[in-house]
């Protein structure tokens, strides 16, 4: 800040300043503009999508987007945000994902999750006619649990509606014996709940595949389930032209209802006056003013660096500080790849005899006692061989994203170490060659056609996304840092201690991933509370008039 120029406009005045252009930020700044507000949106990088953007990222290959961060939507579905911004009118084009998972033996059988549980529970009497039927009951039950949660996600974590909560009451009791099974979820392990109810070791390594947020032989880590149990309610899909389709229309939404996104205009401060919000300086040392700041960005990021230390009270600035980014231990490994050609998996495809095509869904391929081992090397600070992860032809369903008879491919593992024992940039090549090693024999081709790569781990997530601890979904995925208690204590509200400063994103309720709830709940948060304060936003405009 020292030495920067600082300059004011009214053309930079604003109701609401959005710090972030993932699909959460944009998605509570069309909110507000709808509701009338002049909103801005402040973005640091040079594009707009954040961990949603679809980019074409390889010189070598300027014509194959790639999809940079999250791919598959499920919780979005549920949400009423594609209506409220009439995402439909503004592009925006789903295909759908069914099957949302398969699973693959090395020696040609496979595994395939439906929406329909019982469309999984007839490939599984194959294998075994018990666990088809223990699959179909834990299906049963997983849903019980969707009719209380997605009300809950959906809604506000700390005000849920009167609805929402009268409804709740009859679910319950109806329900109840489906639900109670459910409670061990929250105090026993991901690998204990598996191992107790299914025996087929593919449907097992499957279950293990699917949800990988935290070490799974710890108690209270059964909860990371809930991810099967979303897609079976709402079933997945994928955005056409790629995840960026989606923050795209969203954008559009926003830009057709007066509200401003600015890219390259990283925030490097929040401005207070008196002790209330009152804009932001940018890294460039411009100023913009409004009296409402709302930070998409990760909320350690907001409240440890971007406020001013002092702002916060003592128990409130250490409850901020202590906002895990990294206690799992664990962190995200990104591989993309340009192809120079189709990619396919014959000796699976022939095993199928119900024309699925293999290469559309996501796929995953180690077994059980691999994630385990994954898993105790990853806390180790070891990098797992093998590397545990999942494989999408983001092609396959959306030929547009490459020239035609031409693929992309995506990896993802959340099973590498945070703290590793040996640095990043010395291992880069040897341990994307090992997870690209281990997918090979399973795609034909894709050690063969690769035009060009990109392998990225925390230290480049980090950078390129602007998260502490290269953290995707900017608040560890716990099972207590969730509803009121994400981010943390006291912050869980979408508003914060600091009149006019909100939080939103990934890091706030009810979670990271592709949804835009946390954008449109923050908003309409803000909104309560801008009616509530009888005309705050224009005394706030008169009160930075008078500042200049």
């Amino acid at each position: 800040m020292g030495g920067q120029k600082v300059f004011h406009s009214k053309s930079n005045d604003y109701d609401v300043v959005v710090i972030g252009a993932g699909h959460n930020g944009l998605t509570a700044a069309a909110y507000l503009a709808r509701a009338g507000l002049r909103v801005v949106v402040l973005e640091a990088s040079p594009t707009s999508g954040g961990m949603l953007g679809t980019n074409a990222i390889f010189d070598s290959a300027p014509q194959h987007l790639i999809n940079e961060g999250g791919i598959q939507a499920s919780l979005f579905r549920s949400s009423t945000v594609e209506a409220d911004l009439d995402l439909q009118r503004h592009g925006l084009r789903q295909v759908i994902a069914d099957p949302f998972h398969v699973h693959l033996d090395p020696d040609g059988p496979s595994l395939a999750f439906w929406k329909d549980p019982a469309r999984t529970a007839d490939e599984l009497k194959y294998f075994s006619r018990k666990d088809a039927r223990a699959y179909l009951e834990f299906a049963q039950q997983l849903d019980a649990a969707m009719d209380l949660a997605l009300p809950f996600m959906n809604g506000h974590p700390t005000h849920p509606s009167g609805k929402a909560i009268l409804n709740a009451i009859p679910v319950a009791m109806r329900r109840r014996k489906d639900l109670l099974p459910l409670i061990s979820f929250l105090t026993r392990s991901h690998a204990e709940i598996i191992t107790e109810r299914f025996d087929t070791p593919l449907l097992r390594a499957a279950l293990a595949s699917m949800p990988p947020f935290c070490w799974m032989t710890q108690d209270g880590t059964g909860w990371a389930l809930i991810y099967i149990a979303m897609c079976l309610r709402t079933n997945s899909s994928r955005m056409v032209g790629g995840s960026g389709a989606l923050p795209a229309a969203i954008q559009r939404s926003l830009e057709a209802h007066g509200g401003k996104v600015r890219l390259s205009a990283r925030v490097e401060e929040l401005l207070l006056d008196r002790g209330q919000i009152s804009g932001v300086r940018l890294e460039s040392g411009e100023v913009v003013r409004a009296p409402y700041v709302l930070a998409s960005c990760s909320p350690k990021l907001t409240l440890c660096e971007l406020l001013p230390r002092g702002v916060l009270d003592d128990t409130m600035q250490r409850r901020a500080d202590a906002i895990p980014v990294d206690v799992v231990e664990a962190a995200t490994l990104k591989i993309d790849l340009a192809l120079d050609g189709q990619l396919s998996l014959p000796r699976h495809q022939a095993w199928r005899d119900d024309g699925l095509d293999l290469r559309e869904p996501i796929c995953a391929w180690q077994t059980f006692e691999e994630h385990i081992r994954a898993w105790e090397d990853t806390i180790a600070g070891r990098w797992p061989d093998p590397i545990c992860g999942i494989g999408i032809i983001p092609t396959a369903l959306d030929p547009s994203q490459a020239p035609a008879g031409k693929d992309t491919f995506w990896y993802w593992s959340g099973i590498t170490p945070a703290h590793p024992d040996e640095p990043w940039e010395d291992v880069r090549d040897k341990i994307g060659d090992r997870a690209l090693s281990a997918a090979a024999d399973f795609y034909k081709g894709l050690d063969s056609m690769v035009i060009e790569r990109r392998v990225f781990n925390i230290p480049d997530l980090a950078t390129r996304f602007n998260v502490p601890g290269g953290n995707v979904y900017h608040v560890d995925p716990a099972g207590m840092r969730f509803g009121p208690l994400r981010p943390a204590t006291g912050f869980g509200s979408y508003d914060t201690p600091v009149p006019g400063l909100f939080l939103s994103g990934a890091g706030t309720h009810p979670t990271g991933g592709i949804s835009a709830i946390p954008g449109q709940q923050s908003a309409k948060w803000l909104l309560k509370k801008m009616k509530r304060s009888n005309g705050l936003v224009g005394r706030a405009r008169q009160r930075i008039s008078n500042s200049r």
